[in-house]
C-alpha cells in the first residue's frame, strides 16, 4: 500500500490528477492545466512483477518520468524494469500518433471553414478596437461561429480569430482561437482564448506573423511576444514582424528560423515576473546558440506593449 501512496505523490507532483490508480494498460488523465475535458496526462503502470513500475508524463509539454517502487532493486529487476519501460514508452508514442492524427484532421477542417481577417469582420473589428489595424498574413482567420465548451457544457456559439501555431519547421500543431462579439468585443465567456487539442509537440512553436527582414549588416531579425495582440503591437513600436509565441513558457521555449542572428525579445512587465523570466530563459538558451538577443520591457509594471502603444496615442 505504501507503494501506491507513494507513486500517487510523485503523480500529483508532476502535475498528474489521478485518484486511483489502474494497472496493465495507458491510462490518460487530467493534469492541472487541462480544462474541460482535455487530458494531456498519462501513466502506465506496471505491478505485475517483482518490481512496480510506473512510466507517466505530459503530452502537452512533453515530460516523461519513472517510477520504481520498493527497495534498491537488484541487477535482475533493473533488466525487467528497463524492458518494461521500452514497452510503455513504444505504446506511448503508438496512442500519442493516433490521437495527433485525429487532432490534425479537426485542426486542418476548422482552418478550412474560416476566412481571411478583413477590417470590416468582427475578428478585423475586434484589432482595431484594440488600437491595432489589420495585419497581411495568411495565419490568422476570422471563423463565423464557434461552439464555446467550457467544463463539458455548450455556452453558446461565438465568432471567433483563429490564429494558427506551427512548430519550428512550419508544420501546423494547434490553432488558438480568441472568442469575440459579433460587434468585435471581447466575448462574455470565462476564457476568451483558447488553444486547439495540439497536432504535435508545441515546444518552439509560434504564430508566424511576417517574415524575418534584413538589418542593415546584413543579418536576418525576428521579434518575439507572447500574446498576438501585445506582439502585433511590438512590430507596429519596433517596424519588425514580431512572432507570438502564445504564453510565456511558449515564449520561453521559442525557436527561431536557423538562419535568423538577431532576436527581439518583447517581453510582459508582469507583477509577478513571468513574462521577465520567461524571456530571460530564451534569452540566454539563444545566447549560448551564438545569436545576439535582446530584451525589450515596457517601463510600467502590470504592462504589455499593446498598453505601451496605445498609452503613446500611436496610429497604425
Amino acid at each position: 500500500m505504501s507503494n501506491y501512496i507513494e507513486l500517487l505523490r510523485a503523480l500529483s507532483a508532476a502535475g498528474l490528477l489521478v485518484d486511483s490508480l489502474e494497472s496493465g494498460r495507458l491510462i490518460r488523465c487530467k493534469t492541472t492545466e487541462d480544462k474541460g475535458l482535455q487530458k494531456s496526462g498519462w501513466y502506465h503502470l506496471f505491478d505485475d512483477a517483482d518490481l512496480m513500475t510506473c512510466v507517466y508524463g505530459d503530452w502537452r509539454t512533453g515530460l516523461q518520468n519513472t517510477w520504481i517502487g520498493g527497495s534498491k532493486p537488484t541487477p535482475e529487476q533493473r533488466i525487467i524494469a528497463k524492458r518494461l519501460i521500452e514497452r510503455a514508452k513504444q505504446e506511448r508514442q503508438q496512442e500519442q500518433a493516433k490521437q495527433w492524427a485525429k487532432n490534425r484532421i479537426k485542426l486542418l477542417s476548422l482552418w478550412d471553414e474560416a476566412a481571411p481577417i478583413t477590417d470590416t469582420d468582427p475578428a478585423g473589428q475586434y484589432l482595431m478596437n484594440r488600437g491595432l489595424s489589420v495585419p497581411a498574413t495568411g495565419v490568422l482567420r476570422f471563423h463565423a461561429g464557434l461552439d464555446y465548451w467550457h467544463e463539458g457544457k455548450c455556452l453558446g456559439r461565438f465568432p471567433a480569430m483563429l490564429a494558427a501555431v506551427t512548430s519550428p519547421a512550419g508544420e501546423l500543431i494547434t490553432i488558438h482561437r480568441t472568442f469575440i462579439t459579433s460587434q468585435g468585443q471581447k466575448a462574455p465567456v470565462p476564457t476568451v482564448k483558447k488553444l486547439c487539442s495540439p497536432a504535435g509537440p508545441m515546444a518552439g512553436g509560434s504564430i508566424k506573423i511576417g517574415n524575418a527582414v534584413t538589418r542593415p549588416d546584413g543579418r536576418l531579425g525576428i521579434c518575439a511576444g507572447e500574446g498576438i495582440e501585445t506582439s502585433l503591437a511590438a512590430s507596429v513600436l519596433c517596424g519588425v514582424p514580431c512572432w507570438p509565441c502564445v504564453s510565456a513558457n511558449g515564449l520561453a521555449g521559442f525557436v527561431p528560423p536557423p538562419e535568423v542572428h538577431n532576436i527581439y525579445v518583447f517581453a510582459d512587465n508582469d507583477a509577478n515576473q513571468t513574462g521577465q523570466r520567461a524571456a530571460a530563459q530564451l534569452a540566454e538558451r539563444l545566447t549560448k546558440q551564438g545569436r545576439a538577443v535582446r530584451i525589450y520591457t515596457p517601463p510600467i509594471a502590470g504592462n504589455d506593449w499593446l498598453d505601451e502603444l496605445n498609452s503613446m496615442g500611436a496610429t497604425v
